[in-house]
């Protein structure tokens, strides 16, 4: 069969679920960042103890996302996409009664990152059986890009409708209304199979190529650790940026800049608003001009999120608008530039039966980064009483993720 019979037009629909899934779980994440100050002051707990509130949700993907790939493998796309958006969507709507408690908040927050740990595994299946190899990179920039715009969402929503709610347990409820969206349309679209050909394919050509893979014998492959240690410091500067940068801008000084929240959310568009489109480019990048090569994207990544984040601590810069806006856009372009080479480095180096699995696993252990960010972000703060240190931490690991770089090799198949 020829590649047109082989992948129909319905891979874009499969595309759509997906990424409204992904965008969901990430406007629960971030939905409590420009707000935070207010959710401290609501639970009468500090900023350090509230930031676990972040940290939270960024353990919990981590520790699910090991094996929330096992559930996409054994179950199908369409039960790890809605049991995640369950995960996500539940507590988020019970907020108004639930949230009065800092444990039982903190207890759910683990709940709703749990939720990236499913959704996040179907990124491999969805690329690697519904799209040609020509398409990994777009299809999962396209995917990827859900982040981003799910982030930015939950920056604007967040103080908007705290301003007009007064209540943040009520701005929780009303932004999980894209998760129920999520839930009807990986109901109506994903169950249908691919090509059976395609999974044939892809079996016959790892065999061929390389031989049969299992999930163990992947644990083994320098390439495997290589990869999720990448993705440990990407998750470390992606997630303390997006969470630790909104609530910065809205402390009042000397801990932030004294934005308010309201402010805070808007300069925090420019973080997430170009992540939209950075990992589109990103995903082409990787197509054309990389060849199919990861490493020029982490390169590019880690050096652009590294260096204009750290000038985001800089007077020149947070006293100038305007150059404090281009920094933020430029850092938050970065880490979503390289996500579409990692997901098609993993998509093309593991035979499909475990793919969903490695994703799992490899962005499992790597967002154990985010975690300890937070968590290292969140104790500073709360010993030092400034955001400099938490902010500061983020470049460092760019640092060393862009040395990892160097050792990223790939099978070839």
């Amino acid at each position: 069969m020829n590649e047109k019979g082989m992948y129909s037009n319905y891979r874009w629909l499969v595309l759509l679920a997906g990424c409204v899934a992904i965008l969901s779980a990430y406007t629960n994440m971030i939905v409590y960042a420009p707000i935070l100050g207010e959710i401290a002051k609501d639970l009468k707990i500090g900023m350090g103890p509230a930031t676990n509130l972040m940290m939270a949700f960024v353990l919990a993907t981590a520790f699910v996302l090991i094996w929330g790939g096992v559930v996409c493998d054994k179950y199908g796309i369409t039960v790890a996409l809605v049991l995640g958006l369950l995960c996500a969507s539940v507590p988020a709507v019970l907020m108004p009664w639930i949230g009065h408690n800092y444990g039982v908040v903190l207890f759910f927050r683990l709940i709703q990152g749990a939720s990236v740990g499913f959704i996040f595994a179907t990124i491999g299946p969805i690329t690697a059986l519904w799209f040609p190899q020509r398409e990994l990179g777009l299809s999962g920039g396209i995917l990827l890009g859900g982040i981003s715009i799910g982030s930015a969402l939950g920056v604007v929503a967040s103080p908007a409708l705290f301003g007009a709610v007064a209540s943040w347990q009520t701005t929780v409820a009303i932004c999980s209304i894209p998760g129920w969206i999520g839930i009807l349309l990986a109901l109506l679209i994903t169950r249908r199979p691919p090509s059976p050909e395609v999974a044939k394919g892809l079996m016959e050509a790892m065999k061929s190529q390389a031989g049969e893979v299992t999930f163990s014998k992947a644990l083994t492959l320098p390439m495997t650790w290589i990869c999720s240690f990448i993705v440990f410091f990407n998750a470390w500067v992606f997630y303390c940026l997006i969470n630790l940068v909104p609530p910065y801008l809205a402390a009042k000084t000397p801990m932030g800049l004294g934005f308010g929240p309201a402010t805070a959310g808007a300069i925090s568009l420019a973080l997430t608003i170009v992540g939209i489109f950075a990992p589109l480019v990103g995903g082409i990048f990787f197509d054309k001009a990389g060849k199919g090569n990861p490493r020029p994207n982490v390169i590019i990544g880690f050096i652009l999120s590294g260096f204009f984040t750290y000038l985001v601590l800089t007077s020149p810069v947070y006293g100038s608008m305007g150059l404090l806006v281009i920094c933020l856009m430029i850092a938050g372009w970065g880490i979503p530039f390289m996500l579409p080479a990692l997901s098609a480095f993993i998509a093309m180096n593991y035979p499909p039966s475990i793919v969903g699995r490695m994703v799992g696993f490899c962005f499992g252990f790597g967002t154990f980064g985010g975690a300890l960010g937070l968590y290292l972000g969140g104790m500073t703060i709360g010993k030092l009483g400034t955001f400099f240190w938490a902010i500061a931490m983020i470049s460092i690991a760019a640092i060393i993720g862009f040395i990892l770089s160097f050792f990223l090799k790939s099978r070839k198949v």
